[in-house]
């Protein structure tokens, strides 16, 4: 019995609570609020100690970003690209460079620029661009973020190019596990002209393919960032960024339904409160909850 009563005291309106919930009670706000922060400082330590346990959780694979980018240019009327084992090795070391050298951008902070890792991996090319991304968990979103951004795309359908290579890295970054994503794209010097892929009808809205640049051109250009993916990346257990949202929405869920109750029962048994706006209360966490459920992780530069 004592269980079952301390349960109603908590999550209901009674005469051992003065009508009002305790579990909406300033107190057990304030016990809220340090336990989101303990918890997320427990998790940060946790990945710092053992990052296998708890860390970045990626579902990112080489043949899912490779089928969905060439998707994606015979949509607009380009033909699919090739995987280069070359342009792959160059990719991989490039993400590798920015996690030893702690930087997110195209070039390094020696100045080394992204052609430099391609032509060190034996790749002669006459068209060359590159495609960052990071903290991402899905291939798809990958991709869709790079269609989004104006320049990653012009490099993404762009019909100069006849080959491509990709690496995804985990790594500290920041002080914080996560994972880079390398799109290195190329045309071997002496190749051939590109043939135009045949029309297909399109699946998504129309979109008007980039304009090819030149290596001159290409070089001289602000370079397209997105996050980066590597081949086989193991999916760890859990990671920080979803457990803290599941914990954040599961708490925000509880009270709403904790608010729903105590308005019924007031409601029913005519109790009289001198203070208690219940639906003010659901609303703002109903607000809360939506903003958590669209929050989403992944970066574009």
């Amino acid at each position: 019995m004592k269980v079952i009563d301390s349960f109603l005291h908590f999550f209901t309106p009674r005469y051992t609570n003065n009508h009002r919930a305790t579990a909406l009670s300033l107190s057990s706000f304030s016990v809220y609020i340090a336990f989101l922060l303990v918890f997320q400082v427990g998790l940060n330590l946790i990945v710092k100690v053992s990052p296998e346990v708890l860390g970045y959780a990626t579902n990112i694979s080489l043949s899912d970003l490779l089928s969905m980018t060439n998707e994606k240019r015979l949509e607009n009327g380009v033909t699919t690209l090739q995987i280069n084992d070359q342009l792959s090795e160059a990719a991989k070391r490039k993400a590798e460079d920015m996690f030893t050298n702690q930087y997110w951008a195209h070039n390094s902070p020696n100045g080394r620029e992204p052609w430099g890792f391609i032509t060190t991996s034996g790749y002669q090319y006459l068209y060359a661009g590159e495609n960052l991304a990071r903290d991402f968990a899905e291939s798809k979103a990958v991709v869709e973020a790079w269609m989004n951004s104006s320049t990653h795309r012009e490099n993404l359908v762009n019909p100069k190019y006849k080959e491509v290579g990709f690496a995804v890295v985990n790594g500290e970054y920041g002080g914080y596990e996560t994972t880079l994503v390398v799109q290195m794209f190329g045309t071997k010097a002496g190749s051939p002209p590109s043939v135009a892929a045949p029309t297909i009808p399109k699946i998504t809205e129309k979109t008007t393919t980039a304009t090819p640049k030149s290596v001159e051109e290409i070089k001289q250009e602000s370079l397209q960032v997105l996050p980066a993916i590597v081949a086989n990346v193991p999916v760890r257990k859990a990671d920080v960024f979803g457990v803290t949202k599941t914990v954040s929405i599961a708490l925000a869920i509880m009270l709403i339904l904790v608010l729903a109750v105590d308005a019924f029962l007031v409601y029913e048994r005519k109790t009289v409160r001198i203070s208690g706006h219940n639906l003010a209360h659901l609303m703002i966490l109903f607000v809360l909850l939506v903003v958590l459920n669209l929050i989403s992780r992944g970066a574009v530069i």
